[in-house]
């Protein structure tokens, strides 16, 4: 555990360097060399939302917020997501973590990642690519290098279409993929779950935006065979009704 804090300290100094690097040489050439060098900061919790299983009586949770101070090529990120169920958490991770864009809506991440929830807490170095592909659509590729020699992976994947200069819909995707079992958590190794998500966004005022819409979430491989040993629901479509707020 100590070596993984010093090597993660190690590449946090490391990325405060080739901050300073990149910004003295962005100064002078470069093709994105006539971006804004002002430091900016945004403050948003893109999520907050309840959610109602079809299936069911059960009721969840899920929050996912994010604090971000920098420029527009180079920028600090601090991100948090969680979920409950019948108010008790079940899953939550903060991750702290560099990005620096190296093209128009291309950038790289660097950082780390702490898993809170379900028990016991991990750490995990991580990399990744935050990007816009054609027709607008956001993708971002994250992957993690944990303790036991453990990894991970996350693609996210979202498009929003909007409607009116206020109402939007909004399709998005989750994956988590894991190189090993996890029992202790029961985590499996493969792809260990998907959720698939839409929602419809009505802007009221700059900062506040109510949505509701659909919400899918399976498990699959060994996770779901651990969960169904577990007396867990391994599937379940669930109606939301949510907030986004930003500062």
């Amino acid at each position: 555990m100590k070596k993984f804090s010093t090597l993660l300290c190690a590449l946090l100094l490391y990325s405060s360097y080739v901050v300073a690097e990149a910004e003295n040489k962005e100064k002078s050439s470069g093709p994105m060399a006539d971006k804004d060098d002002t430091w900016k900061y945004l403050i948003r919790i893109g999520k907050l939302e309840r959610q109602f299983s079809t299936s069911g009586d059960n009721q969840y949770g899920e929050w996912a917020g994010l604090v971000s101070v920098g420029k527009d090529l180079n920028t600090f990120w601090l991100t948090a997501k969680g979920s409950t169920q019948h108010g008790d958490a079940d899953s939550a991770e903060i991750r702290l973590f560099y990005s620096r864009t190296i093209k128009p809506y291309i950038g790289v991440q660097l950082g780390w990642r702490r898993d809170l929830k379900p028990e016991p807490e991990l750490d995990w170095l991580g990399f990744g690519l935050l990007g816009v592909l054609p027709y607008k659509i956001g993708a971002d590729a994250s992957f993690f290098i944990g303790e036991s020699s453990r990894l991970a992976a996350r693609l996210e994947i979202a498009y929003q279409h909007w409607f009116t200069h206020k109402l939007s819909l909004t399709p998005d995707l989750e994956a988590n993929f894991y190189s090993k079992d996890d029992p202790d958590r029961s985590i499996g190794s493969g792809l260990a779950d998907l959720d698939l998500g839409l929602r419809l966004r009505y802007w009221i005022t700059k900062g506040i935006s109510p949505y509701t819409g659909f919400t899918w979430k399976g498990n699959f491989g060994n996770t779901a065979d651990m969960l169904e040993s577990e007396g867990e629901d391994t599937g379940d479509l669930r109606i939301m009704l949510g907030v986004t707020l930003r500062i």
